[in-house]
């Protein structure tokens, strides 16, 4: 059994699968920014349920985006170790980002879900824009 420190070396159907999801990355992660953009502003116009009921729909959309960053970050790291690094501190940063909202949440703040979202959410996510384009050429010399 193989260590979890360990990261294994993509093979080709990996690296079929982190092409073509890399296509479409950049405008999923839009896509998702501006999810949190119009969730954000239903929460401060007193959309209530749902704006709850789409941050809760948006949950699996978010999972998806990190489940892409884990492939194409061990894809990378095998083309270039900096890369993967910085694919892997990307999506750590979001994840802790994602993360920060829970209390606010569990507490119903929903100023501060608003907050959150538009201030952090958004940012980080849209920030993925800075290391797509590398991505996209590492994965097409790979």
């Amino acid at each position: 059994m193989e260590s979890p420190d360990t990261i294994t070396p993509p093979n080709s159907e990996h690296l079929a699968a982190a092409r073509e999801a890399v296509a479409c990355a950049l405008p999923f992660a839009e896509f998702l920014a501006n999810r949190f953009v119009q969730l954000a502003d239903k929460l401060r116009r007193g959309d209530d349920a749902p704006a709850l009921l789409g941050i809760g729909e948006s949950t699996e959309e978010l999972h998806h985006f990190l489940e892409y960053l884990i492939l194409v970050g061990e894809v990378a790291h095998d083309h270039d170790p900096t890369l993967g690094s910085q694919v892997a501190a990307y999506r750590s940063g979001l994840t802790n980002t994602i993360q920060a909202l829970e209390p606010a949440l569990s507490g119903l703040d929903l100023v501060e879900v608003a907050d959150t979202l538009e201030l952090d959410v958004v940012r980080s996510i849209e920030a993925y824009a800075e290391i797509h384009e590398p991505l996209r050429e590492a994965l097409a010399a790979a």
